[in-house]
Formats: structure tokens, sequence, C-alpha cells
């Protein structure tokens, strides 16, 4: 039988920790219960990945796939820290293999998604981790289609 899981990663070095841990946590934790989710919180122990703690979202899901905890067609949900769920009704899981945020600002955004674990996230999460393929897109640019500007991965 599948699991569901809903994972957050609060390592931060200053006083947003202490927030996290008086407000954030214990909402995270019952919006976990709500939902039947087991609650996973990430804040010791984590290295930088490529300088940047944002790849930690994926680095600690495939140690969990890597170690058997997270097993096939378990779903995790990952929030960033300083995401607050307003409508704790709503369950964010997907039902997809992978699903994200469009903001309010209509940004895509990697604070907020779900997965469920199977051949296609698995890929996913390899080819986001693949250091040839980041050093090789790293400085590729872009055009925006809409401002018309340029920049790099």
């Amino acid at each position: 039988m599948s699991k569901k899981y809903l994972m957050v990663i609060a390592n931060y070095p200053d006083e947003r920790q202490e927030f996290f841990e008086k407000y954030m946590s214990p909402r995270n934790k019952e919006y976990a219960k709500l939902h039947n989710y087991e609650y996973l919180e990430f804040k010791d122990n984590l290295s930088l990945v490529r300088d940047n703690p944002t790849w930690w979202k994926f680095t600690v899901v495939k140690d969990l796939i890597n170690s058997g905890e997270l097993k096939e067609n378990d779903i995790i949900t990952h929030l960033d820290a300083d995401m607050c769920v307003v409508k704790p009704e709503h369950d964010l899981m997907t039902k997809k293999s992978f699903s994200y945020v469009i903001d309010s600002g209509n940004t895509h955004c990697m604070g907020c998604y779900s997965m469920r674990i199977n051949d296609w996230s698995n890929n996913a999460i390899d080819m986001i981790l693949d250091d040839a393929r980041y050093d090789k897109l790293i400085d590729l640019e872009s055009v925006h289609e809409y401002f018309g500007t340029t920049s790099s991965f």
C-alpha cells in the first residue's frame, strides 16, 4: 500500500528558524494529520548542493528513494518552510506523476510540489540533479517571450 508524505526543509541560520518552529511547524503537522500524511521535517545535517539550499528539495527526495523509505507509488508533497497553507481543507496531493504551483504572480514556483514515485518522477529527479546536464545548461541564455529580455538558466 502506498503512503503519503509531507516534506518540509527548514534550515535557517537566523530568526526565521524560530518563527518556523513556533508557527509553521505546528501548522504543517496539523495539515499532515488532517490529510493522513506522514510528516517529514528536515532541519539538520544538510550539505549545500551547487552552493544553494534550493537543491535539497530534490536531493532529500533522492536520498529517501535510495534508502527505500520512499517506494513506488508513494506520494511526497513538498512545501517550502516559509509557505503557509491557508485553506487546510484542500489536499495538495497530486493525482499525476508531478504537479507544482503557479503562484498568484503567475510564476512557476517549485516551493510547493507533489510527486508520485514512479519511473517518470525518478527520471525527472535524476535529470534535475545531473551535474553534467546542469553544467551544460547553467549559462545557456534564453529569451523571455513576453519581455524580450535574455537570461541564463
